[in-house]
């Protein structure tokens, strides 16, 4: 699925120049999964592959440094960036403040049809299966409910921090397990509560549902695997043969 259609219910601008059609087809090869981590990034390679010169090629290289999903070692090395999942936690925790605000704002002001709309997406999320949604496809259908409550506040600063900064590392593929049984059940509970609070316009109720929702099934989970690849990073350094110094 290309980046476009993850936030297809945010008014993206048309990317009709080069450099943008690189940089979108490039993000699209790094979220999805299809660039590893640590995939070595060759200049002359995306040259031939695209068939287009090397400034388009290297602009998109430098928005995509800037926005952390490539690093760049002058004379040494551009690469695929490693998934950062402390990173992945805080970009969580500011796009709950974000959706927590906009419903606190604008919920209220719902129309008949706005409701229907998030009911739609909240109908897809129903009958996709649940423990799967940590996948791409997954991401995918969470964003654009989220996406779609920030759409509907109006508030273009916001718009624009979600898709230009956030949306890329959110639907970025990320190695997980299935989702736990009574996770499913409990994120079910939350869409059907969700549901209710949206009949009723009740903005508070919204804000207060999804920050425990956030906090139980993404922010901790990527903190427990942060902390864990820190251990495993620091078991494993700390097994390096010690080096024997000859005595004087």
């Amino acid at each position: 699925m290309p980046v476009g259609d993850i936030s297809a219910s945010l008014p993206i601008r048309p990317r009709q120049l080069i450099r943008d059609q690189v940089f979108a087809t490039l993000a699209e090869e790094i979220i999805s999964g299809r660039m590893q981590p640590l995939e070595e990034i060759r200049d002359q390679d995306l040259q031939a592959e695209y068939g287009v010169s090397r400034t388009p090629i290297r602009e998109a290289l430098n928005r995509l440094a800037d926005l952390g999903l490539i690093e760049v070692s002058t004379n040494r090395f551009t690469r695929v960036a490693p998934v950062d999942l402390e990173a992945q936690a805080e970009r969580v925790e500011t796009a709950v403040a974000m959706i927590g605000y906009c419903a606190v704002r604008a919920v209220p002001t719902y129309t008949d049809e706005q409701v229907a709309s998030l009911h739609e997406r909240i109908d897809g999320l129903l009958v996709a299966e649940l423990a799967g949604t940590s996948s791409r496809e997954g991401l995918s259908l969470w964003y654009a409910l989220w996406g779609e409550i920030v759409l509907n506040a109006h508030n273009q600063t916001m718009i624009d921090i979600l898709d230009g900064q956030l949306v890329l590392h959110l639907t970025r593929t990320v190695p997980a397990q299935r989702v736990p049984d009574e996770l499913v059940d409990y994120m079910r509970a939350a869409l059907d509560q969700l549901r209710a609070l949206l009949d009723r316009r009740d903005g508070v109720g919204v804000r207060d549902l999804i920050e425990p929702l956030f906090l139980r099934s993404t922010i901790e989970p990527l903190r427990a695997a942060a902390a864990l690849a820190a251990a495993s990073a620091s078991v494993s350094a700390g097994s390096t043969p010690a080096v024997l110094l000859p005595e004087d």
